[in-house]
């Protein structure tokens, strides 16, 4: 009997020992890719239930779930997981007493639920009562009432507390509901809100004061319309000049590319002191009634999908020439007169077509009329076996100069001059003398009046043609001796000028009388040689690690470009159009690429020049400081810290011997200036630049300029930059030693200080000056500041403003239009602080 109990007893343990065995091998594998264990685990093959108890750790695919406890069916794919579960699921982390996620489907749901959302530019924190998460790859999560932040604290000191959300994962999130809690105090509600977690969008305001502006309270609203739509909708209050209202739709089709593409703004601003002028300069009658109209947007055709053909609207219309300056003043510096044209363009490997038709929308804007011009560029490409490139250009269009309501009556204004001097007697007229480049205090000749009548008149009965202009080259590469590369290049072409209104063929001298003619055409021979060779020099062992060079090497590179053009010009003057812009930088010598078709004239120039580049190894693939880039996915590249071109070009015929248009009197150089452009790079703490060009004779058109600065980084609790611009006896700009500087300094990992100056040498002027302090408030950034600028005269702008920024998030910021940034005479302001 005993011996039978003790059997039995034996094959009973034997038997449990191989069904607890047997569950656990199947629990380790209740599918190919889930897995569960735990202290204590049972598996039932009939229900298909497995149950695991005591530090539970579950695997399926990218999900992790650590529990104290946990059921799985494998008939329905749920798992249940309860007491102090965290799930981790396609980079979002859950916490909560009961969560249940299924395998099949990839959902989550749960009750009292605390998750994060990491993306690049930060964190967001939610707790919810109830969370359904669909979809394996998380596209979407649903949550009850909850709370959400960007503070990672048990008590954060700011919270936003909705009725519902749904989020979006590095998309958006939409709340029902909402409260903005600071501390445990409620701030103010709104009904509902979105929020993109990439994009710039809901709500954030800015007050201060400006001179021009008064006291003033900016406010901004984002949202997003649907799947395409970015919106932006602002509510401005200026003490001083009154409401403002306006609205911005981007569209998120063209997101990679809004600093071209910015979509419809539309603003209206009542002015209440529309005579309010800061500037020094005098100004015209401003009205009341002020407002913008912008429209930059590209359409794919047949569309939506993005193709060859697109048509491209670039519309600007404003109220008066004062707009931007007065109420967006970083748009005023960027483009001061915005453009008005549609563009309906093919792209193809060869060539580029652009049917285009510009158009003058604003009478206070002078605009050269295209009413359409047809352009087609051929790329470069090569004829078949032969060696031989071949590149092109080919235009045709109605052109026309549409002249300012300011600009006419400054025409007519010299017309009734010259008038009154032709009928008369030599007078000192300092209008005709301007308009003729003359220096003023000097009596104005007959003649000189009869030359300033015909122009003027000119001018007031309309400039225009009808013009096809073609160009087209052929080049021939080759390398000699395995290391000098010669392309001799030479090209052909015309323009062809029709239906002339304003074109000059005699003036009398004596009445002011001057005949026209109705046609012309351009013959247009171009030769053209390029010649360069590089040598190189390595130190393979040479390391400086504080500059972060692992091996040097040195390349010179000699070149010679030659460029001889030939283009015939008529016996008076064609109305200029599409002409060259005052510019201290040489002129291209690439007649292809040279858009000023009606200024192009004779030349003959041999640009001389070396440049030199310091190289060294960087084991980098990438970096994301918009400066050390990599080149390829190698690991070990070849990075270039250090460059010198340094060039001159020698003139048989001057290029721009014939622009008396721009500067009053031709040039006549035998010899350019000596250009010089040196920059210093090596690591992101240092960037060294100097662009220079120094005079090597005397004639017109010989000057001195230098650009040159440092940016600094003495220590990571301070940035430096100081910079100087210098331009003396231009023809083009007027004389100017400027010196510019920013300073940031972090005192702790609190509060930080920022300054910048811009002074002005040549009069002792101090035209721009800003203080700011910022405070690390935790989850943001405080900042208040203050500007002052001279604008001579006896007029300044001065200005203060407070600002926050959201730091998880820095692109949460409100530019301001206040006064930019300064980095020298450019730059751009906003309420960002880089920490």
């Amino acid at each position: 009997m005993t011996f039978l109990r003790l059997s039995a007893a034996s094959i009973f343990l034997l038997l449990c020992f191989a069904m607890d065995a047997r569950g656990q091998t199947i629990l380790d594998s209740l599918t190919s890719d889930l897995n569960i264990e735990g202290l204590e685990t049972t598996y039932d093959p009939e229900t298909g239930l497995a149950l695991a108890k005591g530090d539970v750790h579950i695997n399926y695919a990218d999900v992790e779930i650590r529990c104290g406890s946990a059921s799985y069916n494998a008939q329905t794919g749920d798992v249940i997981a309860r007491e102090n579960v965290v799930v981790w699921k396609a980079g979002i982390t859950y916490r909560g007493e009961n969560i249940t996620y299924n395998a099949n489907t990839g959902d989550i749901r749960g009750e009292s639920v605390r998750s994060s959302t990491p993306n690049e530019l930060g964190s967001f924190f939610f707790e919810t009562d109830t969370i359904d998460s669909d979809n394996k790859v998380v596209k979407r999560i649903d949550g009850g009432e909850s709370y959400l932040t960007t503070h990672d604290s048990e008590d954060p000191n700011f919270r936003l507390k909705a009725r519902s959300v749904t989020i979006y994962p590095e998309d958006r999130i939409e709340m029902k509901g909402v409260k903005l809690i600071v501390g445990d105090t409620p701030i103010f509600y709104l009904p509902s809100l979105t929020q993109a977690i990439k994009e710039d969008v809901g709500y954030r305001f800015t007050p201060g004061y400006q001179s021009r502006w008064g006291g003033f309270l900016l406010n901004q609203w984002g949202a997003i319309h649907g799947d395409h739509t970015q919106a932006r909708y602002r509510l401005d209050l200026r003490s001083a000049r009154g409401v403002g209202v306006g609205a911005d739709f981007m569209s998120l089709k063209h997101r990679a590319n809004w600093n071209n593409l910015t979509g419809l703004k539309l603003y209206y601003q009542y002015d209440t002191n529309p005579e309010s002028n800061n500037t020094g300069l005098a100004r015209g009658p401003v009205p009341t009634n002020r407002y913008r109209v912008n429209f930059q947007h590209r359409i794919y055709l047949p569309g939506p999908e993005k193709s060859t053909w697109y048509l491209d609207f670039d519309i600007n219309k404003l109220s008066d020439a004062h707009f931007y300056e007065d109420f967006f003043f970083n748009e005023f510096r960027t483009l001061p007169e915005p453009d008005n044209q549609v563009s309906l363009v093919h792209t193809d490997p060869r060539y580029v077509a652009t049917l285009m038709t510009r158009f003058q929308a604003n009478d206070f804007y002078s605009v050269g009329s295209k009413l359409p011009e047809l352009a087609i560029d051929w790329t470069r490409r090569s004829l078949w076996n032969t060696g031989l490139f071949h590149q092109g250009t080919l235009s045709a269009g109605v052109y026309s100069e549409q002249f300012s309501e300011a600009q006419k009556q400054y025409f007519r204004d010299v017309n009734a001059s010259a008038v009154t001097i032709v009928n008369g007697v030599p007078a000192v007229d300092s209008l005709v003398n301007d308009f003729l480049g003359n220096s003023n205090g000097l009596n104005v000749t007959v003649p000189d009046a009869a030359i300033a009548q015909a122009i003027s008149g000119n001018y007031l009965n309309g400039l225009g043609f009808t013009r096809v202009h073609t160009y087209h080259e052929l080049l021939y590469p080759k390398t000699f001796f395995g290391w000098l590369n010669v392309v001799p290049r030479v090209g052909a072409g015309f323009t062809h000028y029709e239906g002339i209104d304003g074109g000059i063929k005699n003036i009398n001298l004596t009445d002011g009388s001057s005949t026209s003619f109705n046609s012309f055409t351009r013959g247009l021979l171009h030769a053209g040689l390029d010649v360069s060779f590089k040598v190189s020099k390595s130190w393979e062992d040479y390391k400086m690690d504080g500059l972060g060079i692992d091996g040097l090497r040195h390349v010179i590179q000699p070149y010679l470009n030659l460029s001889y053009l030939n283009a015939n010009q008529p016996d008076g003057g064609i109305p200029v159009i599409d002409r060259l812009s005052r510019t201290t930088r040489p002129r291209s010598l690439d007649v292809p690429l040279y858009s000023a078709v009606d200024s192009l004239s004779s030349w003959s120039v041999a640009r001389l020049g070396v440049r030199n580049y310091l190289q060294t190894r960087r084991d980098y693939t990438a970096e994301s400081n918009g400066t050390f880039l990599a080149a390829n996915d190698s690991e070990t590249q070849t990075y270039t810290f250090a460059g010198l071109n340094t060039y001159v070009d020698l003139f048989a015929k001057d290029p721009e011997r014939d622009l008396s248009t721009l500067v009053g009197q031709p040039f006549d150089r035998s010899m350019s200036n000596l250009y010089n452009e040196l920059f210093f790079r090596p690591v992101p703490w240092i960037n060294f630049w100097l662009d220079m060009q120094l005079p090597l004779g005397s004639s017109r058109g010989n000057f001195t300029e230098v650009n040159q600065g440092i940016t600094f980084l003495p220590s990571s609790k301070m940035s430096l930059t100081l910079g100087h611009q210098y331009v003396g006896e231009s023809p083009y700009i007027q004389d100017s030693s400027l010196m510019f500087s920013r300073i940031y300094a972090r005192f702790n990992d609190n509060w930080g200080f920022a300054m910048n100056h811009v002074y002005e040498l040549d009069d002792g002027t101090l035209e721009f000056q800003s203080y700011s302090f910022t405070r690390d408030l935790t989850s943001w950034i405080a900042s208040v500041g203050a500007m002052v600028r001279d604008n001579r005269g006896g007029r300044t702008d001065t200005g203060i403003m407070l600002s926050f920024t959201l730091k998880d998030f820095p692109q949460f910021t409100l530019p301001l239009d206040i006064d930019p940034n300064p980095s020298g005479r450019g730059g751009n302001q906003s309420t960002q602080v880089n920490q």
